[in-house]
């Protein structure tokens, strides 16, 4: 199923997200994927919004990055960009 443009720059402020997440603890690429189980060059097409995640690696994420899950909700879908 293709995404839309907007399921699309939702991934990319998804992925941006997670990189300043990560970032923020102080965690390398391969780092967080260790935590998450993952290959390195996967977490890399996360970050990159290049890939959608199922809901179990969301529920990864959350823990990996010590976050309540509504934190990933309220990225803004539509932007003015």
């Amino acid at each position: 199923m293709a995404l839309s443009k907007e399921e699309k720059k939702y991934l990319i402020k998804l992925g941006k997200l997670i990189v300043k997440l990560r970032e923020k603890r102080g965690l390398k690429q391969y780092e967080l994927s260790d935590l998450l189980d993952i290959d390195v060059r996967v977490l890399r097409r996360i970050e990159k919004g290049e890939t959608n995640i199922h809901l179990v690696m969301f529920l990864k994420f959350v823990k990996a990055l010590d976050v309540d899950p509504s934190y990933f909700f309220d990225l803004p879908t539509k932007s003015k960009e």
